[in-house]
């Protein structure tokens, strides 16, 4: 507390340690702020009468909250905080002297310098950051708009939707022509395909899982309708619900022109493949039918005769020398063995099994066939119905079991061999399995090596009759081929 000329009459404690100054040494405290050179805020320093107490006793008004620095007795810098009250008496008419508050704030100065400095760095921060955002997001829309993909949303707790320029422009509108909502969408979906696509995004909506991938046609301005492919991902709130639905739509139409255009191509070469098992499977029964009446019974006729004549020989008095009946008996031997091969290339051409007795006697008589060669023992099991499958089903599957039996004899070392025929109202399987070598898949083709023209064969006739053929081996471990095949 100070008179009215300035000079101190009492303080306490606190004062005299901020002031460093005892109260006995303390004369005049605006005099002692400035030999501490103090100073305001903005660092410019204070004229004699713009001290607080000084304005205090001049203007007989409160001063309050006046920022201060000055520097210490060792010489640190502090920050203090000043108010001033005049003393009034005789009713407010007198000013006898001025009582001053002061408080060392010099933390919470320097923590609102660094906060300050903080905030600063932040503002500086966050505008190079929105600057390269900006960048960004101007990359990204010359990318979407360069890929042709359209972008678009839906909140869904306001229900409102945004399709963007691009999404608008595959359908052949511009921005301003379509507004935003889910009917825009819904009312050009192809009539096949609203259900499906409503369903699917209502059911993602119910338990989102991942993104969801939906392909539909949409109708353009043209009044032709663009394949889509629209992939979107739920944003979900702290309980898991989705609250927003964005996405990307792509139009594909060229590319599912294309897999129309394969798929054609496949079933044209499916149907020629068909066409030239059934032209090779008539080119066999007609060749076998032609050995059979001509080189088959002419080589009979011949056996004939030549037997008639080694009787005849031996039932005369004529003495033939013992080198022209032995060459005769030779010749028999081998025109017997001939008469075989070509009963079993005529067998081979077209089994008659097949047509007399159907594919489970075929598939035996083949198994027998080899096994006698190979000395592998196998057994051949049927299940389910027992009715004739169609000709051309039937001798196509032979082909295949055929083409897999040879495989093993020539190249599996098996001991075993399994060939099991299923036979569904719907379906028929055939797998043949064989405890061999085996071997490691697609290595011919890896590198480059002669291709597998029998595995080749065999598949082409599996796509030919509209089924797949299965192929799984590992090398020690045998091999197992199934066919599948709908009826």
């Amino acid at each position: 507390m100070q008179h009215a000329d300035g000079s101190v009459f009492d303080c306490n404690g606190v004062a005299e340690s901020i002031l460093e100054c005892g109260k006995q040494e303390m004369r005049n405290v605006a005099d002692l702020l400035r030999s501490r050179k103090a100073m305001r805020s903005d660092g410019t320093s204070f004229a004699d009468q713009d001290y607080p107490m000084v304005v205090a006793y001049t203007t007989r008004q409160p001063v309050s909250n006046i920022m201060m620095g000055m520097t210490r007795l060792d010489g640190r810098f502090c920050w203090l905080e000043v108010s001033a009250s005049p003393i009034m008496v005789n009713r407010d008419a007198d000013c006898i002297g001025v009582v001053t508050f002061l408080r060392e704030i010099t933390e919470r100065k320097e923590a609102e310098e660094a906060l300050e400095k903080r905030h600063h760095e932040l503002e500086k921060g966050i505008f190079k950051r929105t600057a390269q955002l900006e960048f960004t997001l101007g990359q990204l829309k010359l990318a979407v708009s360069a890929s042709n993909t359209g972008l678009w949303n839906w909140n869904l707790r306001s229900d409102q939707f945004y399709f963007s320029p691009e999404w608008k422009r595959q359908i052949g509108y511009a921005d301003h022509e379509i507004d935003d909502g889910i009917e825009e969408w819904t009312a050009r979906l192809h009539a096949d395909d609203v259900e499906r696509a409503v369903t699917l995004t209502r059911a993602y909506l119910a338990s989102p899982q991942e993104s969801l991938e939906i392909e539909y046609r949409m109708r353009h301005r043209d009044g032709t309708y663009r394949w889509m492919l629209s992939r979107s991902m739920a944003m979900l709130d702290e309980e898991g619900k989705a609250i927003l639905l964005q996405g990307s739509h792509v139009d594909i139409t060229e590319r599912k022109q294309s897999e129309e255009n394969l798929l054609a191509l496949t079933r044209e070469l499916r149907d020629v493949s068909r066409e030239l098992a059934r032209v090779e499977e008539a080119e066999r029964r007609r060749f076998a039918q032609e050995l059979h009446d001509t080189i088959g019974s002419a080589l009979a006729a011949l056996s004939i005769n030549m037997t008639i004549m080694s009787g005849e020989i031996s039932g005369t008095d004529y003495n033939p020398s013992a080198g022209m009946e032995a060459r005769l008996k030779d010749s028999i031997v081998l025109l017997d063995d001939t008469t075989d091969a070509v009963r079993r290339l005529m067998a081979e051409l077209r089994p008659p099994v097949l047509d007399d007795y159907g594919l489970e006697a075929a598939l035996r008589w083949q198994c027998e066939l080899f096994a006698e060669r190979s000395g592998f023992r196998f057994t051949v099991d049927v299940y389910g119905i027992a009715d004739r499958l169609e000709p051309e089903l039937e001798i196509s599957l032979f082909r295949i079991a055929q083409g897999a039996i040879t495989n093993i004899a020539k190249h599996a070392r098996a001991a075993n061999v399994e060939v099991m025929l299923n036979i569904l109202p719907t379906s028929v399987t055939l797998t043949i399995m064989d405890d061999g070598v085996g071997f490691v898949l697609n290595k011919q083709r890896d590198q480059k090596l002669k291709p597998t023209w029998g595995l080749v064969s065999m598949r082409e006739r599996a796509q030919a009759l509209g089924g797949h053929l299965k192929i799984i081996s590992e090398p020690g471990k045998g091999t197992c081929i199934e066919v599948a095949v709908e009826l």
